[in-house]
């Protein structure tokens, strides 16, 4: 459980903040789980959150593609200043408690070569992934109460959201915490299953080359609202610690399927990983671009329908590093500190 944001699947609890002694815990916590995982062989487990090759992590690639502001109307996307804060809160489920969670990042949801699943450990881990997204966006909404107040004009807690362990957070950074959860385990989705790889041939289906299922885009499943098991055949990886060889064994691991890391054009392996096969890394990295601008677009609608059109449309503009005048709520001041820029 993540000391910082005690949170539980159950439900969409709030419940008490630890206090400074419980927040320092959480830190050293986080930063020796953050050593181990960034000393080991490899990145276990998302959409590398480590600048590659261009200065950007994956996990902002997927967000810039879904939601920069490339439009003539700069209403309609986010300025680079609230995609830089969006940035952290995407980054953190790779670096604190929640690293090792399994519905953080879609992960252990493992099938058997015949597409069985004892015990129905499959299916239910998919569907523990999103209910986990699915409650995050609801905590986001919740917190999003706080950014304005009833007339729509921005409060203190939109100033700022500065990673502090010892003080409480504001109103903005509990959206962000929340979003940025819901987000990196949707992203996560497309990297670590097998929905949009390429199909293979049934000969080679073994434990460790599963079935690729062959989908493009955005999957209908996770953005339902009912609570239907996944498609047939949908499966993740295995993923406990490392080395996964030891934790996973005899169980498709998350090695096997993750199209995690960009795909190196020289490299010249007998054995490729999973997203250099084919176009299995593009395919990812488009299907959790769509589902982020999906995941936003929907968001933003409920800012609307649950706070009513001013409120809810300062609140959007605040989220995405916009004075409130900009989305139509009639309201030009902002506070001095507020926050992204274009």
């Amino acid at each position: 459980m993540d000391g910082e944001r005690q949170f539980e699947m159950t439900g969409p609890r709030r419940l008490a903040r630890p206090g400074p002694q419980g927040r320092l815990l959480w830190l050293a916590f986080s930063l020796a789980a953050w050593l181990a995982l960034a000393l080991a062989v490899q990145p276990a487990q998302a959409f590398t959150p480590i600048p590659v090759e261009g200065g950007a992590s994956e996990h902002r690639r997927i967000t810039d593609a879904a939601l920069a502001c490339r439009w003539a109307d700069p209403t309609a996307c986010w300025s680079v200043g609230g995609l830089d804060r969006l940035e952290v809160a995407l980054k953190r489920p790779d670096i604190t408690a929640v690293t090792l969670t399994d519905a953080a990042h879609c992960d252990s949801g493992d099938l058997a070569p015949d597409g069985t699943s004892p015990g129905d450990r499959g299916p239910e881990a998919l569907r523990a992934c999103r209910k986990w997204i699915r409650e995050n966006l609801d905590l986001a909404l919740a917190a999003a109460d706080g950014l304005v107040d009833a007339r729509g004009a921005p409060t203190r807690d939109v100033r700022d959201c500065a990673w502090r362990v010892l003080r409480p957070r504001t109103a903005l950074c509990d959206v962000d915490f929340h979003l940025g959860r819901a987000l990196h385990a949707a992203q996560d989705f497309y990297s670590h299953t097998n929905w949009v790889d390429q199909p293979v041939k049934p000969e080679d289906v073994t434990i460790h080359n599963p079935q690729g299922l062959g989908g493009s885009g955005p999957i209908d499943w996770l953005a339902a609202e009912g609570d239907e098991p996944p498609p047939p055949g949908l499966m993740s990886g295995c993923f406990v610690f490392l080395p996964e060889a030891a934790f996973c064994h005899g169980r498709t691991r998350h090695a096997d399927l993750n199209k995690d890391h960009r795909p190196d054009p020289a490299s010249r392996e007998p054995d490729p990983p999973r997203g250099a096969v084919g176009e299995n890394f593009s395919r990812a990295f488009d299907a959790a671009s769509g589902e982020t601008a999906r995941i936003w677009t929907r968001f933003d609608t409920r800012l609307v329908t649950t706070y009513g059109e001013v409120r809810g449309r300062a609140m959007s503009c605040i989220l995405r590093g916009l004075p409130p005048s900009m989305c139509g709520s009639g309201l030009s001041a902002t506070p001095a500190s507020a926050p992204g820029a274009f």
